[in-house]
């Protein structure tokens, strides 16, 4: 064999030794390169199930501070209700406007697109609530200045005027008019009690006691002789007062009864933001 020959066989072995070598070195990076790959796709699976979790456990909390916010709200608005009292309806806006703020910022936290509609049906039932709530204050509003005017006057009014009326009687020596003119103050003496009974305390049996005992004086006043000038001219301002006393009665009655199927509305609401709100919470919690 030549020297030549020898040369290039003996040069095969290593030639394959290297191959073996490279191969297997291409074989740990590609080992190394899939390894790293499931790593980086598993980190990625962890950080995105840590980040669900961190969301749901946000939105959770914000659920939450709905609910909070929206019992106090509810409280203040029922404890305004009762009261009437200015400071009391300031008191009940400033709640609103907290729970306003949490609705407000569970729609900004939100992310989950079905968690998001429903956010924002606790948006749409909210302005039903505080919508209820300014309807409210308005017809408690209205009574309170007709209960300190019409209502008030005519009835101090109505007293001055029926002893005015037993006293022209007297005066005219009409002994059965002047009994009549007493019976009568002293009958609106009672409904007084009952009419001041349903302003503090809404009773509607006291209301219905009151408009009844008014018919009824009102026809009693019908038969009171007024062939006497003087007496009918008394006569005819006890019937117009008492008319206005009447009229700004029943307004409070009705504005009463406006203010009960309002207060069931606005429970109503209360409790689909409520009821939402905890649904809520508890899809975040099975999440």
């Amino acid at each position: 064999m030549s020297k030549r020959g020898w040369s290039l066989t003996s040069k095969l072995p290593t030639l394959r030794f290297r191959a073996k070598v490279m191969l297997g070195f291409a074989a740990v990076l590609a080992i190394s390169a899939v390894s790293l790959c499931i790593a980086y796709f598993g980190f990625e699976h962890v950080s995105a199930a840590v980040a669900s979790y961190r969301n749901s456990v946000a939105e959770a909390d914000l659920a939450r501070n709905i609910d909070r916010e929206l019992i106090a709200y509810r409280a203040a608005a029922r404890y305004y209700i009762v009261t009437g009292k200015e400071d009391d309806a300031k008191t009940a806006l400033v709640a609103q406007t907290s729970l306003k703020e949490a609705i407000d910022k569970s729609l900004a936290g939100t992310k989950n697109p079905g968690r998001l509609e429903s956010v924002k049906r606790l948006g749409a039932e909210f302005k039903n609530f505080t919508d209820t709530f300014a309807e409210i204050m308005k017809v408690k509003q209205d009574n309170e200045y007709l209960t300190r005017n019409a209502f008030s006057r005519s009835e101090m009014s109505s007293d001055y005027k029926l002893d005015e009326l037993a006293s022209a009687a007297a005066e005219a020596g009409l002994q059965d008019v002047e009994f009549q003119a007493k019976h009568i103050a002293s009958q609106f003496q009672s409904i007084k009690i009952f009419s001041s009974t349903f302003v503090v305390s809404g009773d509607q049996a006291a209301a219905t006691s009151t408009l009844s005992r008014l018919s009824f004086l009102d026809n009693q006043l019908k038969g009171v002789p007024s062939s006497n000038e003087k007496v009918a001219a008394v006569l005819n301002e006890v019937n117009s007062l008492l008319k206005g006393y009447r009229e700004a009665f029943s307004k409070m009655v009705e504005n009463k009864k406006t203010i009960d199927d309002l207060v069931t509305r606005m429970g109503g609401s209360a409790g689909a933001i409520m009821q939402g709100a905890s649904a809520m919470k508890a899809d975040l919690v099975s999440a």
